[in-house]
């Protein structure tokens, strides 16, 4: 079957040339959706029994992760700030088949897992999910170096292809193959929840879904291979300027479409529970809309401080530039996201932005 031909045209300047090359994912041709699972574990209390409980769940996803019915690829990450609790622990992981998605997340219900941890500390632990499956043809992702390829990249068989669909604003739709007869409209049904509709989130499990074109993005900065005036370039410079503007995100979702959003230290996972902080970060989370993200990095002084900030160490640091950045998009259909959370403080995720079912009331 062919595909329908272009209706929306390409919005990249006549004449276009890019400042530095750029990279995108490669999937193979029978591979129609693309599955992401962030599971999260908060710790509240510093107790002795706290602190097991945490090991406890995060020995149990650990060990999943390494089971038959474990992920394709993962990556461990400590909350840094924003819609969590500080040093929370999050996993991503990725999938290309459904039917192994459905049946990991099965393995690794969260009431299952909770119900096991040791009480009394487990009622200072919170653990959450966030799931979604993104069509390939609804996805976009953009790399800048071919020597650290992380996120989706790194499920086997994952390829990457040069482009130059970059460097402008509308890059991002232009790369989303559906975005050549789809505008991916915003839902009409978007709205923060008033206070006394938020739900308490502590001692409930809460189940919800995502409406109609809700987009994700996962957006990465990588400097371990940096030469140390590099790294210190980023880090004194650019890296603020980054925080800055995840900040705004999260103190701001009515004006920017912004939800859930987390500022994430990816951690050494490789020596099973003993972990060591990397010079890599990302920042993950939901926006109302492909526009809302794009007007948002567009016009806001925020975002735009960002991009300036980026343009100008990359001249500075040129040929011998280290610094690797890279982000994945998905525009979402209604339903095909999964929002979970059990005895997570309110200010978690989604849960002050999208209406949720109370599944149980009482889980302590």
């Amino acid at each position: 079957m062919s595909c329908p031909g272009r209706i929306y045209a390409l919005r990249k300047p006549k004449g276009h040339r890019l400042p530095i090359p750029r990279w995108k994912l490669a999937l193979a041709s029978n591979i129609s959706h693309v599955f992401t699972a962030y599971i999260g574990i908060q710790q509240r209390s510093d107790n002795e029994a706290a602190v097991q409980a945490k090991s406890q769940a995060t020995a149990a996803i650990q060990a999943w992760l390494k089971t038959d019915a474990g992920p394709s690829a993962f990556e461990y990450f400590s909350l840094i700030d924003g819609c969590d609790i500080p040093n929370a622990a999050i996993w991503v992981c990725y999938w290309t088949e459904a039917s192994k998605y459905r049946s990991s997340l099965e393995t690794l219900a969260l009431p299952s897992l909770y119900s096991k941890l040791e009480s009394p500390g487990r009622t200072s632990i919170g653990l959450w999910r966030e799931t979604y499956a993104t069509e390939v043809s609804r996805l976009e992702t953009n790399y800048s170096g071919l020597d650290y390829l992380p996120g989706l990249a790194r499920i086997p068989g994952t390829t990457t292809v040069e482009h130059d669909n970059s460097a402008y604003w509308g890059a991002a739709r232009d790369r989303i193959p559906d975005s050549a007869y789809d505008l991916f409209p915003p839902s009409s049904n978007v709205t923060l929840l008033k206070a006394e509709a938020i739900p308490r989130g502590l001692g409930q499990y809460l189940v919800g879904t995502n409406f109609e074109n809700m987009a994700h993005i996962r957006s990465g900065q990588f400097w371990e291979n940096c030469a140390q005036d590099e790294a210190d370039a980023y880090q004194r410079k650019l890296e603020p300027t980054l925080h800055t503007g995840l900040a705004y995100l999260w103190e701001f979702p009515d004006e920017t479409g912004a939800r859930g959003i987390r500022y994430l230290r990816n951690q050494d996972s490789s020596e099973g529970l003993d972990t060591r902080p990397r010079r890599e970060t990302c920042g993950a989370g939901f926006f109302t809309s492909l526009e809302a993200l794009e007007t948002w990095a567009k016009t806001h002084r925020s975002h735009l401080a960002i991009y300036r900030g980026a343009l100008t160490h990359y001249k500075a640091f040129e040929g011998r530039r280290k610094l690797r950045t890279w982000h994945e998009v998905s525009v979402l259909r209604g339903g095909d996201a999964k929002f979970e959370y059990l005895n997570c403080m309110p200010a978690t995720g989604v849960i002050q932005s999208i209406q949720l079912k109370v599944q149980d009331d009482h889980v302590l």
